[in-house]
């Protein structure tokens, strides 16, 4: 299954035209005509297109910010979108990046950690403080996109931001994306700019008038739409116009049921039955959620699945008993042979060692048992000895190991508080100043200071002191 797949897309709105000529229905303009596309796992797929194309309206459709007409959208994970429209203008810098971390509920420790990554990413500086209404058009592409690339980066779409930024940046965020795509994460990159489809994408879709024009390895989508953009532009402007109005014309005229007809052709090769069209009918019109022919075919395959396993395990149970069985049998008689084998061996030993017993003399048994005691009593002594021996050698390597372990213990904290602060900054505490209001200005927390600083569990600070604060 695709990791993002769009099917039956549209998008109608009314027409508003001059009060005096409205009369009945209101006309509708479809500005999305059939849209189907689908994106696999670390792909990156362009939207190209003129200005009037309709593809900032189909991110935002997939999105979740606008609802489409009629299709389905299908997918199994978050979708960031990266676009100047999703930055709060009345928010400080600061502020949009937590309100998109509570939107994504991430709990606290995670959500400290991704404001710090999306913070040094922008690197806006005291900025990062400032409303985002006074931001020029390259720093809110800069927000956007950390955004989208840093907090639960899983399906990204990019929409006409990355002509926003400088070289340097424009770089920096080239390099992020590549280190994404690595991992699995797709991207649908939306500009008038070929550049960026032939630098990050592997399929374009080259997107007009509310339709796909063509879809496929980008090398070939692009040499197609510049064909078109250079026939375009060697018609006179009589000749263009007249272009323009034919094909929004078009746009005025389509006929939604000759999508649905798609969708019904696809729900009869799948098995479906005309008592399922009304079911089918309302999602599509309706419910345009996800696609109901994937969602109950993943649930059969599913089913197919839960009830393989269970004859594979029986047959394994079986082939499991048996084999201990087998087991269990021959241990058994090889257990038998031998014990019958060893009871004849002691039986023959016994009668052995009772004659020769017997033919011991008196003076002899005692002279054995003096040197069989004489014997035993070297032995124990050689063993307190030796338990001696063994005693003190431990308590000395324990010793010296508990040593050891205190002198690495104090190295390792030295060396780490060292470490920290060689990536902290130093500040002098001013009037007013506590460790919360420290915590909050260098967006960090107590606990990091008081670490830094080796206060412990200490809150107290005076004004004038030098403290520790991450850069």
């Amino acid at each position: 299954m695709a990791k993002l797949e769009i099917k039956y897309i549209t998008k109608s709105a009314p027409m508003l035209t001059d009060s005096k000529d409205n009369k009945g229905a209101p006309v509708k303009f479809w500005e999305l005509r059939g849209i189907r596309m689908d994106i696999s796992a670390g792909e990156a797929v362009g939207l190209i297109g003129m200005n009037t194309a309709s593809k900032s309206l189909l991110l935002q459709i997939i999105a979740g910010n606008v609802k489409q007409t009629t299709g389905f959208i299908t997918t199994k994970h978050p979708i960031n979108l990266a676009s100047l429209s999703e930055i709060d203008n009345s928010l400080s810098g600061l502020e949009n990046i937590r309100k998109v971390i509570k939107q994504k509920e991430v709990d606290e420790l995670k959500g400290n950690h991704l404001t710090n990554a999306v913070i040094n990413f922008i690197d806006f500086g005291q900025w990062l403080y400032q409303p985002a209404s006074s931001y020029s058009l390259g720093m809110k592409a800069r927000l956007a996109l950390g955004l989208a690339l840093f907090i639960e980066p899983k399906v990204v779409l990019i929409d006409e931001v990355l002509g926003l930024l400088d070289r340097p940046f424009f770089n920096k965020v080239a390099q992020k994306i590549q280190d994404l795509k690595d991992v699995g994460c797709s991207f649908i990159i939306a500009d008038t700019k070929q550049l960026y489809m032939e630098q990050f994408c592997e399929r374009t879709m080259w997107l007009q008038f509310g339709q796909v024009q063509d879809f496929g390895p980008t090398k070939e989508v692009l040499e197609q739409f510049t064909f078109a953009q250079e026939w375009f532009n060697s018609l006179s402007l009589p000749e263009q116009n007249e272009y323009l109005a034919d094909k929004q014309f078009e746009q005025v005229q389509f006929d939604v049921n000759k999508v649905y007809e798609e969708f019904k052709v696809e729900q009869f090769k799948h098995g479906y039955t005309r008592k399922d069209e009304p079911r089918m009918r309302k999602a599509f019109f309706v419910e345009r959620g996800l696609d109901p022919v994937v969602v109950e075919q993943d649930q059969k395959d599913k089913q197919v699945q839960s009830k393989q396993p269970k004859t594979s395990s029986n047959f394994t149970a079986w082939a499991l008993g048996a084999l201990v069985i087998l087991i269990l049998a021959g241990g058994t008689t090889y257990w038998w042979h031998a014990h019958q084998s060893t009871s004849t061996s002691q039986v023959a030993k016994s009668k052995q060692s009772s004659s020769k017993s017997s033919k011991l003399t008196s003076s002899q048994l005692a002279a054995s048992r003096k040197a069989a005691s004489s014997v035993k009593a070297a032995e124990e002594a050689s063993k307190q000895k030796a338990s001696a021996s063994q005693a003190q050698a431990a308590a000395k390597k324990s010793s010296e190991d508990a040593a050891k372990a205190a002198s690495s213990a104090a190295a390792a904290s030295s060396s780490s508080l060292a470490a920290k602060r060689a990536n902290a900054q130093t500040i002098e505490v001013v009037d007013g100043d506590t460790l919360e209001s420290l915590a909050e200005k260098y967006a960090t927390t107590v606990s990091e200071i008081q670490s830094l600083n080796d206060l412990g569990s200490s809150n107290t600070i005076k004004t004038g002191d030098t403290l520790y604060v991450p850069k």
